[in-house]
């Protein structure tokens, strides 16, 4: 058997998250995935998954081998296609992970010019709702809010934001404007919810320093950004949201920002390429185009 098939389902596995999954990223059975592994594993004298019927996991063996093999095929399919008279540029899959409302009005609208610049580079783009947690799980690149966390990879800066909180005319016409977060409880609110977080997030403010918490009493819950965004546009509520992601509707006057003087602390937005990623080509290449063409907000 070909050994560079062996490293692509070893990288494979570990991108698409399993047996199975690689199997039908590969077109192939997942009985073929487990020989091409256990082949690739003979010929190394060593294992570098260690695999149950529900999950597996990288030995240390596994994580030394899995940067070189990345390298090694990235550096096949630019050979390929430079004899092949084709681009000599960065070729190859590259995994995005992003909230999905900073994917849908950020990232989404660069993906045209970014196909257009990298021919050869193919984006699958996920869109997840773990806006403050960095866990490379497969993939390559990672949009965040928040500081992650250090010597694990390269990052690359790209503005900054606040928590805002914001409600629509006809709400604040209906339930009135609170003026601290105290008088928050006596409010209706939409909060973010995830599978981590299924009573929804905390909210956060600052003020002189300080940082101040509340649990708010939901009427609605969403997973995703621009849903909260359209239940406050709608009148069910107050919400706190990332002001990057508010902006068009305050501007347009749809919501109005509440206890303005509450968020005076910036948060960072980032990309994050974790560390055995940043030495392929096609990943760097995203990553700084994604970086300097996406009308981030400013502050980086």
């Amino acid at each position: 058997m070909d050994r560079l098939t062996g490293f692509e389902v070893f990288v494979a596995i570990v991108d698409s998250g399993g047996f199975s999954r690689a199997a039908e990223r590969l077109g192939m059975s997942p009985a073929m995935i487990s020989t091409h592994l256990a082949r690739l594993e003979d010929r190394l004298g060593a294992r570098l998954i260690d695999r149950t019927t529900r999950r597996f996991a990288l030995t240390l063996e596994g994580h030394r081998f899995l940067q070189d093999a990345r390298s090694i095929l990235d550096a096949v399919a630019e050979a390929e296609g430079a004899i092949r008279g084709g681009s000599a540029g960065p070729r190859g899959l590259v995994m995005i992970d992003t909230p999905g409302a900073i994917g849908l009005r950020f990232l989404l609208p660069a993906i045209p010019g970014l196909r257009q610049r990298y021919p050869d580079v193919a984006i699958d783009l996920s869109f997840s709702e773990r806006s403050m947690v960095f866990r490379p799980e497969g993939f390559d690149i990672m949009i965040r809010v928040g500081d992650p966390p250090e010597g694990r990879g390269r990052i690359l800066p790209l503005g900054t934001t606040r928590f805002v909180q914001v409600a629509s005319p006809a709400y604040l016409a209906r339930k009135g404007t609170p003026r601290t977060p105290e008088e928050l409880p006596d409010h209706e609110m939409i909060v973010h919810a995830t599978a981590e977080r299924p009573l929804g997030q905390k909210w956060r403010f600052w003020k002189d320093g300080t940082t101040h918490w509340l649990r708010p009493a939901a009427v609605a819950a969403f997973n995703h950004g621009d849903a909260i965004t359209a239940a406050a546009v709608s009148g069910v509520g107050i919400a706190q949201t990332l002001e990057m992601l508010v902006a068009p509707e305050i501007a347009a006057g749809q919501l109005v920002p509440l206890l303005e003087d509450w968020n005076d602390n910036p948060v960072k937005v980032q990309l994050f390429v974790p560390e055995d990623r940043a030495r392929r080509h096609a990943v760097m290449a995203v990553a700084h185009y994604l970086a300097d063409h996406v009308n981030w907000p400013p502050g980086a």
